[in-house]
C-alpha cells in the first residue's frame, strides 16, 4: 500500500464500516480506498477555528456517510484490480512530475521505480486473468457512484482504464459484448454527463 492510502486510513473525520471522510470532505471506500464522492457544504478543515464548528463538522461528516448504502461491488476482486491500476497511474504521474521538477533524482531511483512499476503491472495482469468469468464481466459495468465521483482522479482513471484491461485479458471473447456495451455507455456518459 502506498503512503497516500496509509494516510487516508489514519487521518479521517468520520468513518463507518464502508466509508471514511477526509479533512477535505472527500468520501473514500474502505475496501479499496477509492474516492466515492464528496460531502457537500464543507469548508476547509484548516479554516475551522472554534471547537463548536469542528464538532459540528465532524457530526455532519458522520451523518453523511451513515446515509450511504454499502457499495454493490463491495470487496469484489474486480474492484480491487480497478483501484490498484488507478493508484498505479497516479503513482506514475507523481514519478514523472518528480523527473521534471526534482533535479536531484539519480539513475538508481529511476531504474528502481521502473522495475517496481513493471512488476506491479505484471502482478495485476496475472490477477486480472485469474478472475472468474463473472468478475471479468463486472469490470465492464459503469456504476452510478462512478458517474457521481468521475471528477476524482482515481475514479476517472478506473473508469477509463477498462480499455487497457480488455487488452490485458488473454481470453477476450468471454467479455467482448460487455466491453463493447461499456465503451458505448462510457462514450454517451462523457458526451452528455461529464462534469469537466
Amino acid at each position: 500500500m502506498n503512503d497516500k492510502v496509509n494516510e487516508l486510513q489514519t487521518r479521517y473525520l468520520a468513518k463507518n464500516n464502508y466509508f471514511a471522510v477526509s479533512t477535505s470532505g472527500k468520501v473514500y471506500r474502505r475496501d479499496t480506498w477509492e474516492s466515492y464522492g464528496f460531502c457537500e457544504n464543507f469548508v476547509r478543515w484548516r479554516d475551522i477555528v472554534s471547537d463548536a464548528d469542528r464538532k459540528q463538522w465532524l457530526k455532519q461528516a458522520e451523518n453523511f456517510i451513515n446515509q450511504l448504502d454499502k457499495p454493490e461491488d463491495w470487496q469484489r476482486p474486480h474492484r480491487f484490480c480497478l483501484a490498484r491500476y488507478a493508484r498505479q497511474i497516479l503513482e506514475d504521474d507523481n514519478f514523472w512530475e518528480n523527473l521534471v521538477y526534482n533535479k536531484d533524482i539519480n539513475d538508481e531511483y529511476i531504474y528502481r521505480y521502473t522495475i517496481i512499476s513493471r512488476l506491479k503491472e505484471t502482478a495485476l495482469i496475472k490477477k486480472l486473468n485469474l478472475l472468474p468469468d463473472e468478475e471479468k464481466k463486472q469490470l465492464f459495468i459503469l456504476r452510478d457512484w462512478e458517474r457521481k465521483a468521475y471528477a476524482c482522479e482515481d475514479v476517472f482513471y478506473s473508469v477509463n482504464c477498462r480499455e487497457i484491461f480488455y487488452n490485458f485479458l488473454y481470453n477476450k471473447e468471454i467479455v467482448k459484448k460487455d466491453y463493447e456495451k461499456y465503451m458505448k455507455e462510457l462514450e454517451n456518459f462523457e458526451r452528455n454527463d461529464k462534469l469537466f
